[in-house]
């Protein structure tokens, strides 16, 4: 069973970046959002690769308990001011039968994701999405 999380928000704080239309799709920004959550997340002792562009905005790999994730950060195409995080496991077949253990150190690592997202002061309306 895959794990996943996903927040949406309003916030001005994350405006596309000049450059950013040549890597992402046009009107999917993100990678200030990207960055600022990386940034956190490393002051809480988490390892994270750096920033990489998707056409849908921007991925960062973690480790976490000795577990790998990854999140994504970016824009929602047609409301502008409005972002998706979204977190997923990356399991290989080992982490497969170790369900329970791969769910405790997810839910840590969501509440961790959660609680940078409310911490930024111009991120508003925070709210967890199904997934």
């Amino acid at each position: 069973m895959s794990l996943e999380r996903v927040w949406s928000f309003n916030s001005s704080a994350f405006a596309p970046e000049a450059d950013e239309a040549e890597l992402v799709n046009p009107g999917l920004g993100g990678r200030g959002l990207c960055l600022y959550v990386k940034q956190e997340l490393a002051k809480l002792g988490l390892e994270t690769s750096e920033a990489a562009a998707e056409d849908w905005g921007w991925r960062l790999e973690l480790r976490f308990e000795g577990r790998r994730f990854w999140m994504g950060c970016g824009a929602v195409s047609g409301e502008p001011g409005r972002f998706l995080v979204f977190l997923k496991t990356r399991r290989g077949l080992r982490g497969l039968f170790a369900g329970a253990v791969w769910r405790s150190s997810f839910e840590r690592l969501a509440t961790a994701a959660e609680e940078v997202l409310r911490a930024h002061p111009e991120i508003f309306d925070l709210e967890e999405e199904p997934a």
